[in-house]
């Protein structure tokens, strides 16, 4: 028996701000605009759209129909696939994907969250300014300098000697501080003020942007249309990719998140709506924004930046070169904190709830055990962030493998295990608009289809360079194609290798853990 009390969602415009805040962050602002400028401009939009249609509405809509179904029994995500799968190796498989992959993307997200409200507070007090504006080489030269120095990407243990270690704790004491108060006075709370103020800020800004001189040059390199990209595999991979990752599809979250519905609520309203709030997040605003901006200052040369490069380094050195940069320099950074953090709360929810209703802890003292497990991970992040190598690591493991692997076992179920029928039939429950039959169809043998393709596509593409990246003598061996040093590749092997090994450790753990659970659950009836 859970000893909290029962929490719920205040109101349905909350739910929907709370869904929608966990999926707007750092990609739609950065992440998206890169992708497009490299994968055909406009054209990108074709399969970004297919992908959307094919891809992201009906996982989020599955997530959202299979929360509501299995929060009878519980909230969390072991409680939920116990419910479907019952007490076997593949509903603790998946139930321990879906514990870790939220916790452990918080660990390095967060890091990654202190760095943008580092970068707010210097530019609001004018702690960012760069010599020789005339010269771009130079001002982007400098600005790199300031990056690396300041998250410590230059040796090991750098981070500690950095402000961004005292960043980092502010960050993880204001996430801990909305999760301890819950969902609705926590979370929905937060959703329902950042979500607003996310909206004014970056209107502000786009307000700005479209007022500068030659703009229109910026716009037409982000959005003008090469058509023959439309006919290179890779292209379709990043469409399918950005979608997923934009709508935090296979997250575990969303499942979370409507388990608290009731069957008065309209399940396909509300999550259509979360899901096309994130849509135009990204493609109005985000597409809007970085690369038109960085465009003006570098010209075609941003689009070689990927995505820290044109948050850190190209957008603070274009910001540092126009009148009252600082100020729009610290509202758009300003923005990007507001969106890693609204995102970043919502990642500690399942991880809180199943140390409640798994082990029966009092909330304060869930959230003491979470906070001791994910600041010792988070600090190994930074201490080890020698060119990024642990965070890059841990995010192409879980963020990326993860979040696939989960996403294809919810459809899987969804499909094959529920049913589409009866998952469409309860979706109707409550609803002012029935999901058409043809989405039993889609469901059931394109999504997972498509998952599958695309794993297999990009696994074909990345797997082969990250296991070698593990290879300590590959590595020295090759270190000149990575720009590094004999020593500091083996270095970047050996990170990759132990990132590895304690993943491995913590899953095996989390397994365990859900097996006592679910033992429990069963001698219980």
């Amino acid at each position: 028996m859970n000893p909290n009390p029962k929490e719920k969602w205040a109101t349905r415009i909350g739910l929907i701000l709370a869904v929608a805040s966990s999926a707007i962050g750092l990609g739609n602002f950065l992440r998206f605009p890169g992708q497009a400028v490299k994968n055909g401009g406009g054209a990108f939009m074709v399969p970004y759209i297919v992908s959307f249609l094919l891809l992201g509405i009906p996982v989020c809509l599955s997530e959202w129909i299979m929360g509501r179904m299995g929060g009878k029994s519980g909230h969390s995500a072991p409680h939920i696939f116990y419910t479907f799968l019952g007490n076997n190796f593949f509903s603790k498989f998946a139930s321990t994907i879906a514990l870790l992959v939220p916790t452990l993307i918080y660990v390095y997200y967060v890091f990654i969250e202190a760095w943008c409200l580092t970068y707010a507070i210097d530019f609001m007090f004018g702690n960012i300014q760069f010599s020789n504006p005339t010269n771009s080489t130079e001002v982007v030269s400098q600005a790199s300098n300031y990056f690396l120095d300041l998250v410590g990407a230059r040796n090991i243990g750098d981070a500690f000697r950095s402000k961004i270690l005292i960043s980092t704790f502010l960050c993880f004491s204001l996430n801990f501080l909305v999760v301890y108060r819950g969902l609705s006075k926590g979370i929905e709370a937060l959703a329902k003020i950042g979500v607003p103020l996310l909206f004014i800020c970056s209107f502000i800004i786009l307000g700005r942007v479209l007022t500068l001189d030659r703009i229109e040059e910026g716009l037409g390199f982000m959005w003008n249309p090469n058509w023959d990209s439309l006919l290179r595999g890779e292209v379709w991979i990043a469409a399918a990719g950005q979608i997923f990752f934009s709508l935090s599809v296979g997250f575990g979250i969303v499942l979370l998140f409507t388990s608290y519905l009731t069957e008065k609520d309209d399940l396909t309203l509300s999550g259509l709506t979360a899901a096309s709030l994130n849509e135009f997040v990204e493609v109005a605003l985000g597409g809007m924004i970085t690369i038109p901006l960085g465009f003006l200052f570098l010209g075609m040369a941003v689009g070689t930046f990927g995505t820290f490069g044109m948050g850190f380094i190209v957008l603070p050195s274009v910001f540092t070169q126009m009148p009252m940069g600082n100020l729009f320099g610290a509202i758009w950074f300003f923005v990007l904190f507001i969106a890693a953090i609204t995102s970043s709360v919502t990642m500690l929810q399942p991880g809180i709830s199943f140390l409640e209703e798994g082990f029966h802890l009092k909330r304060r003292n869930s959230i003491l055990v979470l906070f001791s497990f994910t600041i010792v991970l988070s600090m190994c992040i930074l201490y080890f962030n020698f060119d990024f190598t642990a965070l890059d690591y841990t995010d192409f493991l879980v963020g990326t493998i993860f979040i696939y692997i989960l996403a294809t076992i919810q459809v899987i179920i969804y499909g094959w295990k529920i049913g589409p029928e009866q998952g469409r039939l309860h979706a109707q429950k409550g609803a002012l608009w029935e999901l058409p039959k043809s989405f039993d169809f889609v469901i059931k043998y394109i999504t997972p289809s498509f998952l599958i393709l695309v794993i297999i596509l990009f696994l074909y593409q990345s797997l082969g360079d990250y296991i070698l990246k593990l290879n300590p003598t590959w590595m020295k061996e090759n270190a000149a194609k990575f720009n590094l040093t004999p020593i500091q590749a083996e270095l970047k092997a050996k990170i990759s290798l132990g990132v590895l090994t304690i993943i491995g450790i913590i899953f095996l753990i989390t397994y365990f853990l859900i097996h006592k659970v679910f033992n429990k659950e069963n001698k219980n009836g």
